[in-house]
Parts: structure tokens; sequence; C-alpha cells
């Protein structure tokens, strides 16, 4: 996938703050969408910029989403890497 215009303007615009405010508030809960961004932005050789880091997020947190409403769970924390993002 590359970056985008496609889709809702409004939705992509919440999605945005949702993850920007999981990044500000991450020293109150754990949040493997936030684990990811800082993964992100130090992968070496060439770390991504901001806001190709927040777009990945974005894609993360709404597949995320997807799994716990697909599954009727709740969100947990442990990262399970390419496994479903919810505990069974």
């Amino acid at each position: 996938d590359h970056i985008n215009k496609r889709g809702n303007p409004i939705a992509r615009k919440l999605v945005y703050f949702a993850v920007g405010n999981m990044i500000r508030q991450q020293h109150h809960a754990p949040c493997h969408i936030v684990d990811y961004y800082y993964r992100l932005k130090e992968k070496r050789p060439y770390p991504k910029l901001n806001k190709v880091a927040m777009v990945a997020c974005m894609d993360k947190t709404l597949k995320c989403l997807l799994a716990i409403v697909k599954h009727h769970d709740r969100y947990r924390y442990r990262y399970q890497g390419l496994r479903p993002l919810v505990e069974d």
C-alpha cells in the first residue's frame, strides 16, 4: 500500500488524531501501536519520517479494530507479530 487520499477525509483525520493521542498519552497505558511507531522511527539504516510512521500506525490501528470487532473481543496489549492482534 502507498499513502493516498482515497476514502473519507473526515474518518482519515479522526484516525490520525487518535494515533497522535495514543503516542502523546503512551505513559498512561501500554499500546502496541505506539511500540510499532517507535520501531519504525528507529529502523536502521533509514528511519521513517513522522508522517509515514503515523500513516503506517493508522493502518495497523484500523486492522486491529477490525479484528477486535470481528472476534467480539477486548483489546489486550500482548502483541504477537503477524498473528491476530487479539487473544482468543
